[in-house]
Formats: structure tokens, C-alpha cells, sequence
């Protein structure tokens, strides 16, 4: 399997993750603030815990589509995009390590 296939998958992979987790994430914060649905002290710690999964599969997913679309577009050389945009993902989850 070559890499780009790989990462198409990875990407639609991620997507749908992505999606599970925003689901939870926004029950779990309306669950927080109003005290229904799920019990608040469930609702508190899936909420304030789920966010570093969150940030991880949304930066996997718009780093990848970028890729793509910046081969789409013909910009820039293949290897320094790659690294640029795997820079940037480190540093920005490095960043929200750093917050949390």
C-alpha cells in the first residue's frame, strides 16, 4: 500500500473519530453547565479529559487534508511541506500540552 493511500485512510479514519469526539465532548459540556443527561461529576471529567484526544485527531485530520490540498495546488516542494506541516503539528500539541 503506498503512502498516499495510506493516509487517505488515516485521514477518513480520523475524521470519524473526530466526529465521536465532538459529539461527546458537546454532550458532556451541555451536561456540565445543566446538570441533565449525564451526572455532573461524569460530565465535568469526560469534558476536561477528552480534550487532548480532541485536539490530537482534529490536528491529524487538518494536517493531512492540507497536505493534500497543498499537492492539489502544486505549492511548494513535497519533503519541506511534509516537514512543515509535521512541525507544525508537534509544536502545536506540544502548545496545548503546554496550557493543559
Amino acid at each position: 500500500m503506498n503512502t498516499g493511500r495510506m493516509l487517505v485512510k488515516i485521514n477518513r479514519l480520523s475524521a470519524w473519530i473526530l466526529l465521536v469526539f465532538m459529539i461527546i465532548f458537546l454532550i458532556s459540556g451541555y451536561a456540565w453547565n445543566n446538570g441533565i443527561l449525564i451526572p455532573l461529576y461524569q460530565a465535568k471529567h469526560m469534558h476536561t479529559n477528552l480534550d487532548l484526544f480532541l485536539v490530537f485527531f482534529f490536528l491529524v485530520h487538518v494536517l493531512i487534508s492540507t497536505k493534500f490540498t497543498l499537492a492539489r495546488w502544486r505549492v511548494g516542494h513535497e519533503r519541506l511541506v511534509n516537514l512543515l506541516l509535521i512541525a507544525t503539528g508537534v509544536l502545536s500539541f506540544w502548545f496545548i500540552l503546554g496550557i493543559d
